[in-house]
């Protein structure tokens, strides 16, 4: 059956739709919205915050607000339903739910070989999508709401009934709790240090150790996923903020406007005033 696309609309928080996600791929990208998405058709490879999960048809993933995202490979067929919706409306989703509860979605996030996770996410889309198609839904944000709930609640608690067997070659639950860990921080804190041992500091670990932990879980180091995060959020703000240069260099933290265009530059090829006005010209 073929799936009408059901956008965002101004007085809606949330979409449905049938993507193929080229926009990212081989693109990193920050999201600032969440995502469960389920694989119809093809395969591919998606990183999220570094960290690479397969995805085949029936696979299941969940994206939350500023994961950074990347399609690394898919087949041409690839095709995945998403239901998208807006960071506002999982804070109040979350209000009742344990911080633990995201911390164990963010870092078992997909399921590739769970027929029933499938047919749940399947028929909660299917669901969804009769309200949506009605004309004058005025309870459209509620519905999803409580369907998120409904979601995460109990994918947490089929993730704790079913834990995946995981190799030593992905890290100890040690390891991945402080990579997890360090992902929160820098989410939170990417404007005021690109400092290894700010980090460190705040995990109350060495910067090598941090190093390390970071290597044995992405194959990147420590440093080259700071740049990177922060980079992508420069050029967030670059696009999406009427700020001048000067001032988001401030926002940053960087000692003077120049180091800043440096520091760009050294990342992107393109200083930040060249790549405003290329995004500019996008857009129009």
């Amino acid at each position: 059956m073929e799936l009408k696309d059901i956008e965002m609309r101004p007085n809606r928080q949330a979409s449905l739709k049938t993507r193929s996600l080229d926009e990212w791929l081989g693109e990193y990208v920050v999201i600032d919205y969440g995502m469960i998405m389920l694989c119809r058709e093809g395969e591919a490879d998606i990183r999220v915050n570094f960290t690479e999960w397969r995805l085949n048809p029936g696979a299941v993933i969940t994206l939350f607000p500023s994961d950074v995202v990347s399609i690394t490979s898919k087949s041409e067929e690839f095709k995945a339903e998403t239901l998208r919706y807006a960071a506002s409306l999982l804070r109040e989703a979350s209000l009742q739910l344990e911080h633990t509860v995201y911390s164990e979605l963010k870092a078992d996030r997909c399921r590739t070989e769970s027929a029933t996770l499938t047919s749940i996410v399947s028929n909660m889309f299917a669901l969804l999508r009769m309200y949506f198609e009605q004309e004058g839904c005025t309870c459209l944000d509620q519905l999803v709401l409580l369907q998120l709930k409904a979601f995460f609640l109990g994918f947490y608690d089929y993730l704790y009934r079913n834990p995946i067997k995981r190799t030593t070659d992905n890290g100890t639950p040690r390891t991945k709790e402080l990579f997890n860990r360090f992902m929160r921080e820098l989410e939170h804190r990417y404007r005021e240090s690109r400092d290894v041992s700010f980090y460190a500091e705040l995990l109350n670990i060495s910067p090598k150790y941090l190093n390390m932990v970071t290597q044995r879980i992405t194959s990147h180091t420590i440093k080259t996923i700071i740049n990177q995060y922060v980079v992508l959020q420069i050029k967030q703000s670059l696009t999406t903020e009427e700020k001048s240069i000067k001032q988001i260099a401030w926002d940053y933290h960087f000692s003077d406007l120049s180091f800043f265009c440096r520091y760009f530059k050294q990342h992107t090829g393109m200083t930040p005033q060249q790549f405003r006005r290329r995004a500019c010209q996008n857009r129009s």
